[in-house]
């Protein structure tokens, strides 16, 4: 056989292993699991934006030090903490219920101070007005569960930066065990074949655990991208509304 011919031969054969590697995959499901934050920061979007189902991990156990009740925004001089009053106990994030008697040392609700803290720091931003109505429509609803309160806030974000992942929550798949092995059976049961985890993971993720079942782990490599905020010097890692009041979308 012509030298040139078994050449053109290993070659197309090459192209086509390489396109069947792509295909396979391209069909595997990426799913990633998070507990629902309030006002979350970019990086809970771009994870669930790179995932094909995303699960809100719902029954994982409230932590007070974490991010499920509060977030930061930008003020004058630096940032600020906004932070839900609730009850809290050692329960899941699901049961977890708001303190809508709590007013600030004016008087005034926590929803209204929250509101009005945005309100002031944001105005002049590019974006604000454009979604005002929506956000004036949110803190003016009373919410009985941080878990209402905070999807309702995810919906809104995850809509107006254009993103189709579907939603999920752990609490309907109904998994009590601990940890990494909870998150192995959510992962299985959805018929995923990639676990996409935040980067601290790596700190704490049995990973075998995961490779036993045939589930690839992938780590989620996000930086903030730096964009112009209202006010001089870029503070990265703030609340997302950050972002979508200064440039409108998720910044690239």
């Amino acid at each position: 056989m012509d030298l040139s011919l078994l050449v053109w031969i290993s070659i197309e054969n090459c192209i086509s292993l390489f396109l069947q590697n792509l295909f396979y995959e391209a069909q595997k499901m990426i799913i990633a699991i998070h507990q629902p934050n309030y006002l979350p920061y970019l990086g809970f979007f771009d994870k669930m934006k790179w995932s094909d189902l995303f699960v809100i991990y719902d029954d994982a156990q409230f932590n007070k030090g974490d991010f499920q009740h509060r977030n930061k925004i930008r003020i004058y001089n630096g940032w600020k903490w906004l932070t839900v009053p609730v009850e809290k106990k050692q329960i899941p994030i699901k049961d977890i219920k708001i303190k809508n008697h709590v007013t600030t040392w004016k008087g005034i609700k926590w929803s209204d101070s929250h509101f009005m803290e945005i309100r002031d720091n944001y105005k002049d931003t590019p974006y604000y007005s454009t979604y005002e109505t929506e956000l004036i429509s949110i803190y003016k609803k009373k919410y009985d569960r941080l878990i209402d309160l905070n999807m309702v806030i995810i919906n809104f974000l995850k809509k107006v930066f254009d993103i189709d992942t579907k939603i999920v929550f752990s609490s309907d798949l109904g998994f009590i065990s601990k940890s990494t092995e909870r998150l192995v059976e959510i992962v299985e049961a959805l018929g995923g074949d990639i676990y996409l985890s935040g980067p601290k993971g790596r700190d704490y993720l049995e990973v075998l655990l995961f490779e036993k079942k045939g589930i690839k782990v992938e780590f989620q490599a996000f930086k903030s991208p730096v964009y112009k905020q209202r006010y001089e010097g870029f503070i990265p890692n703030l609340s997302a509304i950050d972002a979508l009041f200064n440039v409108g979308e998720i910044p690239k």
